[in-house]
């Protein structure tokens, strides 16, 4: 397989934002915490962080799913990740948490066996888990709608 590469970049606007931009796109614009000298009203760039982590799981899930024919109607992934700052010298990541909400098309008791399944590969296979190690745990979390 080959190495990916992928780029964002973030520009400082004034102040504390930065506008984030993907392939020449406006994306959003960040501020820093409030607790950090922040403006209220914005994405900290944690958010997006944790949203673009959410995203990578939800396709990981879905391209397995497809492998297994497991047939949703929906997909959500929220991560939650949680930060210790130790002074603006340490600021180190100690926790994600993925809880997904999947709707089956067929709501029985093969298809949630089926999805569990797929649960448990997105698992092993999460390119987060296996990047950072036991470093940063990682929890997952698979409800039924």
């Amino acid at each position: 397989m080959p190495e990916f590469n992928f780029e964002g970049t973030a520009s400082w606007k004034s102040g504390t934002e930065c506008d984030l931009t993907v392939k020449g796109k406006h994306i959003a614009t960040v501020s820093p915490p409030p607790e950090f000298g922040g403006k209220q009203g914005y994405c900290v760039p944690e958010e997006i962080f944790a949203a673009s982590l959410a995203s990578c799981i939800n396709t990981l899930y879905i391209l397995i799913a497809r492998n297994s024919h497991l047939r949703m109607k929906s997909l959500e992934t929220k991560a939650t990740v949680k930060m210790d700052a130790q002074g603006l010298e340490k600021l180190i990541f100690t926790n994600v948490h993925f809880e997904m909400k999947v709707k089956l098309e067929k709501d029985d008791e093969r298809e949630r066996k089926k999805a569990n399944s797929v649960f448990q590969i997105a698992q092993k296979i999460c390119p987060i888990r296996q990047s950072w190690g036991e470093k940063v745990p990682i929890t997952f979390e698979l409800n039924f709608q």
